[in-house]
Order: C-alpha cells, then sequence, then structure tokens
C-alpha cells in the first residue's frame, strides 16, 4: 500500500481533526479519535476527550461524512480495515497516523467482536429471589428526604411532574425487564431530578432515558486491545451478589454522574442477591461493577440518615455528603495486593488478585480463598501447588523455568501467559479444560502440539517459529467456527491487516 498524496491525506485529516475540537466539551485539553475504516467507508469509531486533573470523558460518534473514506482510498488500502489514530490539541495541531494498528505483530485468528463468555454469564441467580424494596416506605423516605433538603438549602426545589405510566410501560418493555416497584413508585412522584443530582449528586434519569443510555463504554471495554485475557472481573462484596460482568441487560441504569458512571438497579442478581439491588458501573469501573444497596428505598433512607447526622455540607447552592457510598476505587483497594514480599500472616478473604515481584513462595495464598488471578515474575522457579488451593482463573507467570505439572486439575484456569529463559513443557496444559486464552509468545516450549487438544481455545499468541511448529495442526479458532488445517507458511503471517507500516502526520486545523 502506498500513500499517494501525503499533502491530500493531511488536509483530510486536518478537517477531521476540526470536527473533533468541535464537538469537545469546555475545559478539554486533548482528544484522541481512532476510527477503523472499511471499504465502505464506515467502521468502528471511538472518541475520548482529556479533561483537567487526570478526567477522561468519552466523544459521542462524529459525522464525518466522507473523509475517512477518502483517507483510505489515498492510502491504497485494499481488504480489512484501514485505522487512523488523530490525537488532537485544542492549540490547533494534531498528529495522526494512518494504517497498521497498536498490536504490534500479531497473528490473528479471532474475530475481534467474539469476546468471551464472562465469569457472570456461568453464574447462577438467586434461588428464591424477593426485593428488599417497599414502594410506600421509599415515597415516604424521598418525600421526607426533599423536606430536609430545602430547610438546609432554604427553598423547595422544583421538580418534574410524575412520569407518565405509558412512558414506564414502554421502558419496560424495550428493557426487557420490569423496575423495581420502589423506583418506578418514585417515577409517579417525579419523573427524575432535571439533573438536580438528588441521588448521593447523582442525576436521576427522565423514564424516557432508561432505555435509551448510552453503553458504548462497556462495548469498548470489551474489546480485545484491553487484554481481555488478562483482566480480572471482580466478585463485589457481599461475595456472590453481583454478577462478575461489566454490562448485563438486567442493569438498568436510573442516575448517571458526569464523569460516565451509573448508578443501576439490578434485576438480574448473582446467586446471594436480590432483584432491585442498586449497583455502580460505568467508565471507571474496568474490573467490574460494585455494590451499593439491596434497594432503591435502602439508598433513600441513607439519603434521610445522612442529612439527619448532619453528616453533610452545603456552601455556595452545593450540597454535599459526607456518607460516601462504596466506590470502585475503595473496591480495588481492598480486592487486588502489589507484593514485593510475602505479606504477614493472617487471612486475607477480600484479595482476589495478586501482582508479586521478587517472590518464589506461594504459600501465603492459602489464606486468600477468593484469589482468582496471580501476576507474579519470580526469581527462580517457583512451586505452583498452593495455586490449587484457590479459584484460579488467570496466571501471568514470569521465571526463570516454569512448571505446569502442580497445577494439574485446576479446571477455573482460564487464562494463560508465560514469560521464561528455558522450555516449558505444555503436555500439562491437556488438564485444563477451561483454558480459552494462551500466551507463549515469551517463552521456549515443548510439546507446543498439545494446543490441540485445548477445546475451549479462543486466544492464541505466538512467535513465528513457534507458528511454524503447528504446520498442518488442526486446531479450533473462535472466529472460523469450524475445525480449520493451519497453513504456517510465511505467507500466512501477518503483522497487521494491511501490507505496509503505519505513516505518521502532523499539522494544524482551522479554529
Amino acid at each position: 500500500m502506498a500513500d499517494r498524496s501525503g499533502s491530500e491525506t493531511s488536509a483530510l485529516l486536518s478537517e477531521m481533526a476540526a470536527a473533533v475540537a468541535g464537538a469537545a466539551p469546555e475545559g478539554w485539553v486533548g482528544a484522541r479519535l481512532r476510527h477503523d475504516v472499511g471499504d465502505d467507508g464506515q467502521g468502528p469509531m471511538t472518541l475520548s476527550y482529556a479533561m483537567p486533573e487526570g478526567a477522561t470523558r468519552k466523544g459521542r460518534k462524529l459525522d464525518l461524512t466522507d473523509v475517512p473514506g477518502k483517507v483510505r482510498r489515498l492510502a491504497g488500502a485494499s481488504g480489512g480495515k484501514l485505522r487512523i489514530t488523530l490525537e488532537v490539541a485544542p492549540e490547533g495541531r494534531f498528529t495522526a497516523t494512518v494504517g497498521g494498528d497498536e498490536h504490534g505483530p500479531t497473528l490473528y485468528l479471532l474475530d475481534p467482536d467474539a469476546v468471551p463468555a464472562e465469569p457472570g454469564d456461568e453464574q447462577d441467580g438467586p434461588a428464591a429471589p424477593a426485593p428488599a424494596g417497599d414502594p410506600e416506605e421509599a415515597v415516604r423516605l424521598f418525600r421526607e428526604y426533599l423536606r430536609k433538603r430545602a430547610e438546609i438549602i432554604g427553598t423547595e426545589e422544583e421538580l418534574p411532574p410524575p412520569a407518565d405510566e405509558e412512558d414506564l410501560d414502554a421502558a419496560e418493555e424495550e428493557l426487557g425487564f420490569p423496575l423495581p416497584a420502589d423506583l418506578r413508585a418514585l417515577y409517579r412522584v417525579c419523573d427524575g431530578d432535571d439533573d438536580l443530582g438528588l441521588l448521593f449528586r447523582y442525576g436521576w434519569l427522565t423514564a424516557g432515558e432508561l432505555a435509551d443510555h448510552d453503553d458504548e463504554w462497556a462495548m469498548i471495554s470489551r474489546e480485545w486491545e484491553y487484554d481481555q485475557h488478562r483482566r480480572i472481573l471482580l466478585d463485589p462484596v457481599p461475595a456472590g451478589a453481583v454478577r462478575r460482568s461489566i454490562m448485563r441487560p438486567g442493569w438498568i441504569p436510573f442516575a448517571h454522574s458526569t464523569g460516565g458512571d451509573f448508578y443501576a438497579v439490578d434485576m438480574d442478581p448473582g446467586p446471594a442477591g436480590r432483584p432491585g439491588q442498586v449497583i455502580s458501573i460505568g467508565t471507571h469501573h474496568a474490573h467490574g461493577p460494585v455494590y451499593i444497596a439491596d434497594s432503591v428505598t435502602t439508598l433513600v433512607r441513607r439519603l434521610v440518615e445522612a442529612l439527619e447526622r448532619g453528616d453533610h455540607t452545603y456552601e455556595r447552592g452545593d450540597l454535599r455528603y459526607e456518607d460516601e457510598l462504596p466506590s470502585h476505587l475503595e473496591a480495588e483497594d481492598d480486592a487486588i495486593l502489589n507484593l514485593s514480599e510475602a505479606p504477614s500472616p493472617g487471612p486475607r478473604p477480600l484479595v482476589q488478585k495478586i501482582s508479586a515481584t521478587g517472590l518464589d513462595d506461594l504459600g501465603f495464598v492459602r489464606e486468600m480463598p477468593a484469589l482468582r488471578a496471580v501476576e507474579l515474575s519470580a526469581p527462580a522457579e517457583v512451586d505452583l501447588a498452593p495455586l490449587l488451593g484457590v479459584p484460579l482463573e488467570i496466571l501471568t507467570l514470569e521465571a526463570p523455568s516454569i512448571d505446569l505439572r502442580p497445577l494439574t486439575g485446576r479446571r477455573s484456569l482460564r487464562s494463560l501467559t508465560l514469560f521464561s529463559q528455558t522450555a516449558v513443557d505444555l503436555a500439562p496444559l491437556r488438564e485444563f479444560p477451561g483454558l480459552w486464552a494462551l500466551d507463549i509468545s515469551s517463552a521456549p516450549v515443548e510439546n507446543i502440539r498439545a494446543i490441540a487438544d485445548l477445546e475451549s481455545l479462543s486466544y492464541l499468541c505466538l512467535r513465528l517459529d513457534q507458528w511454524d511448529e503447528l504446520d498442518g495442526l488442526e486446531v479450533d479458532v473462535l472466529a472460523i467456527k469450524e475445525s480449520t488445517r493451519l497453513d504456517a507458511g510465511r505467507t500466512a503471517w501477518k503483522t497487521s491487516l494491511l501490507d505496509a507500516p503505519p505513516r505518521a502526520y502532523a499539522g494544524s486545523y482551522p479554529r
């Protein structure tokens, strides 16, 4: 592929940069657009804006007409998608790359849209589901809350009129799930809060917005480039209450922050949960949801109690609550442990992931009954036997030598990444029936053809020499959906979907 006109391409990229800047939120400090453009000039687009103090904000999909298609045609791309990556500064400058991708030399066998099932898909629901909310109590508490707010603020806030029953019925029909009775009762008081931020400073959505919320953040977070094979989805506290997923149809956002997070009612709870419980989800929940309350009723009760205790501040029209709800940061601090030496003795029931360096003894994990993910860089070969006693799903291991035999029988293992200086025997992999992700690109291996027996394998990362060893082997791969004879000829090895490295551009755009 050859770019036939660098100046024409620069002009088109300048036009795209101007569109990005024109759609930017106030106060933005930078933007990044990624667009994978197909033959028809269309394709997946993601846009994010950098905001002050490290915050980010997702941008809406831009209408760029045929500009990306023209860039593709000038680049001479044929087949696959052409990636355009655009970095835009508010001062009027941009940089861009056209072609290639962000993954480097990788063999693509997978359909990028066919992501693996989440652990939440495999969890059962509650045996006897019963909501904890009380519609009458929720309304009583809400009216009491409004009264106490008015006392603090000095005036009664104007709220929207009640929601129409038709709007509520239509929302439930489109969602495919009923609203919990207590939330529906509150909509009969007022249809949202007109962005007053009544629910712990989250804006309450209208009934008409319940089925129209934007969940593109969830789809983006599940793209392969975000290391699906090494990301742990945490089990929120209390254990088993919420399914381990990023987003589910039965999670209904009803209140939003200004930063891409939501409170949602969970109508598809885990085995220890209750329908109608409140969870938080959104762009900052990379490791899954956080449990907030057993019902909307309880959420409103906490608001009333916070005001009754005086746990609030009010300055210049801004009412803040000192009774903070559980956050994703607290959940991750409790569940993810970084180690450079063995931890002090004692049970750690909340730890679900460890990242450790310099350790060669894993005996301490026996006191971590919820441990699901291990990242370990060891100075010597480490005995993996202690991992048999935990529900291990993800293992990333770096060591001078690695023996997988002690893990035999660990049926929960889903993802394995190896870094080693000496050959690792892959024969024990046959004992891991649930393994769907394997990365051996940084380790010499023996018995590589054991890969053919991994019926659940969906993600495979190899070096070229390892690929050559698989010549003629039949492997089930997710993208092709049937047994495929691998042709290990050099022509089958692709560094990208294109034929040449990406080209870089820099320039200015009209402001």
